[in-house]
């Protein structure tokens, strides 16, 4: 049983420039594998009114930020707290449905790499590039009110790159994540990377720019999705 809510959501606020052709290309592609899902996508204008609307406790704060991209993030957690579905970035494609994935789940982030540290431990790093809730989600309230705390919306805002990871993106949420008990752990599935995350960024670039390896068509022998890297917030 899927209980996330057949939502799904990508931003792109307008501000800058229109949607580019090769996003829409990808944003295409789960609309397509989707196709009973309701899609929408949030410019600057609706994720404004949304949050005047919905969270006028965070509109000052919102405002706040330095970096556009940060509100961009938060944005998407308050999307997903309030209404639920899938948030998936415009740098990512859908390969094929991932209704086996999502069976009984209630709240989903994408691996990005899994590694042993120093002292032994198995130790996931994710993202907020590709995330699913159900409305409400204890995990998802936590996320929106550690962004909205004074210590991240006024943090240092250079360099720029670790301020933006670190205050709203995938620095942060990982950070709370681990802070978590085990009980609260089991109520987030983090994604395998080998399904959502198939390249590393430096993979990502080389395939970007047309290159098609064995070690490519191995990567995504398993894959649902897979994330470009585009990083054009930087």
């Amino acid at each position: 049983m899927n209980r996330i809510p057949k939502i799904i959501h990508q931003v792109w606020s307008g501000i800058d420039e229109p949607l580019p052709k090769h996003f829409k290309t990808l944003g295409e592609s789960w609309k397509s594998d989707y196709p009973e899902w309701e899609y929408v996508v949030w410019d600057n204008q609706k994720m404004n009114d949304f949050i005047q609307s919905n969270y006028p406790e965070y509109w000052e704060l919102y405002q706040a930020f330095p970096y556009n991209v940060q509100r961009w993030d938060v944005i998407r957690y308050l999307i997903l707290d309030k209404i639920g579905g899938m948030y998936v970035d415009f740098d990512y494609q859908s390969l094929a449905r991932m209704d086996s994935l999502l069976e009984n789940r209630t709240c989903c982030f994408s691996e990005e790499e899994n590694y042993i540290n120093k002292k032994g431990e198995n130790v996931s790093v994710f993202n907020n590039a590709l995330m699913l809730s159900v409305p409400k989600h204890p995990f998802m309230q936590k996320i929106i009110e550690t962004a909205f705390s004074d210590k991240m919306v006024y943090a240092n805002p250079e360099p720029k790159q670790q301020c933006v990871l670190s205050t709203t993106g995938p620095g942060m949420i990982t950070t709370l994540y681990n802070s978590l008990s085990s009980e609260e752990k089991g109520n987030v599935y983090i994604i395998p990377a080998k399904y959502v995350t198939p390249f590393s960024v430096l993979q990502a670039r080389f395939v970007r720019q047309g290159y098609n390896g064995p070690e490519v068509k191995k990567a995504l022998e398993e894959a649902y999705a897979v994330h470009y890297f585009w990083g054009g917030w930087l």
